[in-house]
């Protein structure tokens, strides 16, 4: 099958772009040939799948909705009148809606979109969901919480939504844990409880809860340190908070680290926190869980599908004060039968639901029947 892959960038430091990156990847491997077109912008940022071959485009986004689409267009034609792809994938109908509709019309194949999940906050965004959704033969989407939010949004999608949930690589769960040389580099000793939380630094991951969150944590008198990897826009803003809440040696910001050192810290954690506002999935919230961390996580958008309450962790309301959550903190500190039970449950459940190999079969057979029908018609 010939898939062409109308992508904005990857970046394989934030959820949805891993995604990308995971799936284009298994489709590849499953002797699909799938050609990338993306901004040349973005080239310095990106991450290629092993497997496809990557068009680097003219292409330029303004406050204008859908002009990243609009510039775009002349570059991604020539490519696909070239390549002549059976499907094609677009990996952002808020930016591309209108050039990916109009290509697939002109050549007379289908498409389909991926929602990870509705964002109002994106200029335009309402506009694309009555007006472009609707025209698409496929929205794929990767929760049960999304699919339900774009049925309910889009009626008329109703029989042509559906979900794949995201993977965790097997591999991140077997390194060496016991390699603390990164306890090392942030000066943390070895004795010293560590919590982690994972992410972009923005607003919807609800950073600011989880600074409360240790600075009644650090008035009982608990030791523990909370590590949060990642950089976003709100950088400056959590170190300015962390200095003037007197919590510079109980909460350390740390930047992006490496596969290897990120799958250490999860995995000498004794939880991962995440009391995130909206999540379209929850991906390092699933990648703690396969190296054996339980989690505790907010009872909003899909990750309530990800952790099972009082089975491989806690999922809590962020509305409530965070008397439930720091009571969660302190079952897994001192109970350490339940720390087993949920860590080993945490692995089971990665293993058996959440695989790329499993979301990229998936995701195959979802094209083809769509190419099948779009045939039949």
């Amino acid at each position: 099958m010939r898939i062409l892959a109308i992508q904005t960038a990857f970046s394989v430091t934030s959820g949805g772009g891993k995604a990308d990156y995971e799936i284009l990847s298994e489709l590849a491997c499953r002797d699909n040939i799938v050609e990338i077109v993306m901004p040349r912008a973005n080239k310095i940022i990106a991450t290629v799948p092993p497997g496809t071959q990557v068009h680097w485009i003219s292409a330029r986004g303004m406050k204008i909705p859908q002009s990243l689409g609009i510039t775009a267009l002349p570059s991604v034609l020539r490519v696909a009148l070239r390549f002549r792809p059976q499907i094609i994938r677009d990996h952002s109908p808020y930016s591309y809606g209108l050039m990916s509709l109009w290509i697939s019309r002109l050549l007379r194949v289908p498409i389909v979109g991926m929602i990870y999940h509705i964002d109002h906050s994106i200029r335009g965004a309402r506009w694309v969901e009555k007006n472009l959704l609707p025209r698409y033969d496929q929205i794929l989407t990767i929760s049960c919480h999304s699919m339900s939010n774009l049925k309910q949004s889009i009626p008329e999608m109703r029989d042509r939504v559906d979900y794949i949930y995201c993977g965790v690589r097997a591999k991140s769960a077997v390194l060496d844990t016991q390699d603390n040389s990164w306890r090392n580099k942030l000066g943390i000793s070895d004795d010293v409880p560590v919590f982690i939380s994972s992410g972009v630094l923005e607003p919807r991951k609800n950073y600011n809860f989880l600074l409360d969150i240790m600075d009644k944590w650090s008035k009982m008198g608990r030791e523990g340190v909370l590590i949060i990897t990642g950089e976003g826009e709100l950088r400056n803003e959590l170190e300015r908070k962390i200095h003037e809440m007197g919590l510079v040696e109980k909460v350390r910001l740390v930047g992006y680290q490496s596969e290897k050192d990120l799958t250490r810290m999860f995995a000498s954690s004794i939880a991962f926190l995440s009391p995130s506002k909206m999540e379209g999935f929850g991906l390092a919230v699933a990648e703690a869980m396969a190296c054996g961390t339980p989690a505790i996580v907010s009872n909003r958008g899909s990750l309530p599908e990800v952790v099972s309450h009082r089975q491989t962790g806690f999922v809590l309301p962020i509305d409530q004060g965070t008397e439930p959550w720091i009571s969660a903190m302190v079952n897994l500190s001192d109970d350490s039968e339940l720390y087993k039970s949920y860590s080993e449950a945490a692995e089971i459940r990665t293993r058996d639901m959440f695989t790329w190999e499993r979301a990229g079969a998936e995701t195959e057979a979802v094209y083809r029947q769509v190419v099948d029908e779009y045939h039949h018609r």
